[in-house]
């Protein structure tokens, strides 16, 4: 079972063309062995502590 970590960002400025971005949180996606998505979660720095989910995860998920 693989699972993917995608950072979340969000542009914090602009500056002589230069776009400046800030790390804001996580995106975790599990997948089974067929690749297809078993659970989306997301961490944010805004909502600490807090699990978010797209679909829940499920037991045999790894983090």
């Amino acid at each position: 079972m693989a699972t993917e970590n995608m950072k979340l960002k969000v542009k914090t400025g602009e500056k002589d063309g230069k776009n400046f971005w800030d790390d804001c949180g996580v995106l975790f996606i599990n997948r089974n062995p067929a690749g297809e998505i078993t659970s989306i979660q997301v961490r944010h720095n805004m909502f600490p502590g807090v699990d978010m989910v797209a679909f829940p995860k499920r037991n045999d998920d790894q983090e």
